[in-house]
This record gives C-alpha cells, structure tokens and sequence, in this order.
C-alpha cells in the first residue's frame, strides 16, 4: 500500500483533510480517504501522514500488502507502537492476519514535539462517552492537561458533502439531542465526517479489530489544536481479556510522540456509569444508547442496549420520570424481547460471559428494588443463556 498526495481542501464552509491510497498486492481499486469538518476548525486539522498511517495499518495487514509506504516523514514513536498491535491482534486472531507489512517513511523519520497541550474526547451521547465527560468534570479541575475541552463527533460517510448546509444535515441529529450535555460541560463540540470504514466495511472487522483505530485515527487529525484524545471504554475491568476492537492495551499502540491516546473508565462497572448519569439531570435526560438509531438523536426503546439501559435505571429506582426513552416503565413483556429476538447470545465465548455477568448484576439489583416481575423472565433468559453458552464450549472442546 502506498498513501500519498496528503492535501487540505475548502469547500463552501466546509474543510477536509485527504490522501490517496493505492494497493500493491491485491486488486482493490485506489481510495481517497477524507476527514471533513467545518471552516470553523480549519485551524485544528492537519493532514498528517502519521495519521493516514493509522487509517491504514490494519487494512494493509488484513488484505496482505507486503508494505505501507507513505510519501511524507513518519514519528518513529508511532512505528515503533505499532509493533504492539502487530503483537497483541495476532494474539488475538492468529489465524486472520498474515505476515505484517513493513512500514516505510519515503521521506524520513522525525519525532515531533505536541502543537498544543489540550484533551479531546469521542463523543457519541451514549453512557460511555456521557460517562467519561461527566467523571472528567467530577476529577479534573479547569486548566489541567487531562480536563477535556472539546468533544470530537464522528459520522461515517461515503463521500464528502459539498457545503455546510448539507453538512449540518449529517451532523445535526447526534449534536442537536446532546447540546444541552455539551453546554452544561462547557465542551465545544467539533463534528466530523469521514468515510474511514470504507476502508473494509465489515461489521466484525470493525467490531473485533478496527473500531477503537477508526475513531482514534479521526481525531490525530486534530492535533494542532491537542495533543491527548481520550475514547470511552465498552468493558470494565473485569473483562480486559476479552479481544475487542477498542482494548486500553490496544489503543494505546496508536499514540505518538505528538498525539497521546487513552482508553478510559475500565474502572467502572456500566451499572455504576449509569448510576453517575442518573446523579446528573443534563445527562440523564439526554443520554442516546440505542442501537437502531444512527443519528444519535433518539432511543427506540426496544433494542437491546435500550432495554438493558432501562433495566439498569429501574434496578436503580433511577427510570421514573426519565426522558431519555419513550417510555419512563419497563414491563416484563420488553424483558422478553431479550428472548424472542436472540439479542444477548454469540458465539463469542467471553461475549456471553459478559452479558451473564452484568444482567446478573442487573437482576441482583432488581430484586433488592421488588421488581419480581422482571427478575424471574429475565432469570430464566439468563439461564437459557447460560446453557447454550455451556454447550457452545463443549462443542468447540470436542472439535479441538
């Protein structure tokens, strides 16, 4: 693979960072990969080769380019991190990756010192990220390196748009239901479109392997104006064995010598993250977790991520009154879904270990709270579940 003609390109109201990618080894045809963010930021974003370098990496290494040759100078910190997702992906998925690529700086090695001393963070308006930005505020005082002063939005697109009009229209649903989250915090928000996942846009690629380097890659982009991004966790402490594509081991592999990345809230079990926005009203209210939504701009109410949110506020004598959801009650018949609709099996082993450890939690908690009505259909799901992951183990223990 070969990333070069790194350019900024203005567009009415509207800036991108670009670079070509050409592969070598395989017959996939050259892609123009775009970061696009308004005017307004055009002071913050840079096109770097380190972070086209990061875009790049794993799609290289899956498709079987022998190299990644990028025309421009590379941070050797970053090539040298690089090495520890070589490492621990292969751990991971010994059998999906072939040998790596070389990385090769057509126009040298140089280290560069931070542009700015500023903290960024992902943002999507579900528990993590409203979590994260909720702890920072509650931990860090203004005017320290780690206290975040923006929040960075990212939307998947295909193809940029041609204007700020089209542009807010891509942008809008996510930022319009979290600007009181945001202007609360006193965080400005910079949104951005990127058509990153073209890259290989497969659902478990990005899952298991990419999801944390897509995000973390979209805003380096952004390191004029700060040198350390943080991006919330998915998993507690309790399960960093589990492989996923986002890890605090992983993640930080993508840092370098001037742009710092960090997995943060392993600390905190999702009961206790949603416990802290039940204790902040802004964020209570507005917190988007569904999985039916792409816009972020409201909650179906049914999926499973909502219906386990719902659960957890309940357990917490917390879902009263919110207007996070359609609905501020939770029933039985929802809990049933979780069954009708197969949403917490997989053949990831440590994927159900993870769901029969926090719906445990969550049935716990709705005990103590009286709600028999929902503890025993959601007693017998986690049973079922518990043995089909059972039989799932065995099964693979035969064919091994």
């Amino acid at each position: 693979m070969i990333i070069s003609d790194f350019i900024l390109s203005k567009q009415e109201g509207t800036i991108r960072a670009e670079a070509k990618f050409v592969w070598e080894d395989n017959d996939r045809p050259p892609f123009t990969l775009f970061v696009q963010t308004r005017r307004e930021f055009e002071d913050l974003l840079y096109p770097d080769p380190n972070s086209f370098l990061r875009a790049g990496i794993l799609n290289a290494w899956h498709y079987g380019e022998k190299r990644i040759a990028v025309d421009g100078s590379l941070c050797p910190a970053l090539v040298n991190n690089l090495e520890g997702v070589f490492l621990l992906l292969k751990r991971w998925y010994p059998d999906d990756f072939p040998g790596k690529p070389v990385i090769e700086a057509l126009d040298n090695y140089k280290p560069l010192l931070p542009f700015s001393n500023q903290a960024l963070s992902l943002f999507s308006g579900g528990v993590d990220s409203v979590c994260l930005l909720r702890s920072n505020r509650l931990f860090y005082p203004k005017g320290h390196p780690d206290y975040i002063t923006s929040v960075l939005s990212v939307e998947f697109s295909r193809a940029p748009v041609a204007n700020d009009i089209e542009f807010a229209n891509k942008v809008e649903g996510r930022l319009g239901s979290a600007k009181p989250v945001l202007e609360e915090a006193g965080v400005e928000a910079i949104p951005v479109l990127t058509n990153i996942w073209w890259l290989n846009p497969d659902g478990y690629f990005y899952g298991q392997k990419s999801y944390g380097s897509q995000l973390l890659t979209t805003a380096s982009f952004f390191n004029r104006g700060f040198y350390r991004a943080f991006i919330a966790s998915s998993y507690d402490a309790s399960f960093l064995h589990k492989p996923w594509g986002s890890h605090p081991q992983l993640d930080a592999y993508y840092s370098s010598s001037h742009f710092r990345v960090q997995h943060i809230g392993t600390e905190m079990t999702r009961i206790k993250k949603v416990e802290m926005l039940a204790g902040w009203p802004v964020g209570y209210h507005h917190m988007r977790v569904c999985q039916n939504d792409n816009t972020g701009s409201y909650n179906c109410g049914t999926c499973e991520k909502c219906i386990r949110t719902q659960l957890m506020l309940e357990a917490l004598g917390k879902l009263k009154g919110c207007r996070s959801f359609p609905k501020d009650t939770i029933d039985g018949e929802l809990v049933q879904y979780l069954e009708t609709y197969d949403m917490l099996y997989s053949t990831d082993q440590v994927h159900n270990e993870e769901r029969l450890y926090t719906y445990g939690n969550i049935a716990e908690l709705l005990e103590k709270a009286g709600r028999y009505d929902l503890v025993k259909p959601l007693k017998d799901i986690l049973l079922k579940l518990g043995e089909r992951h059972s039989q799932t183990i065995k099964a693979k223990a035969t064919i091994e």
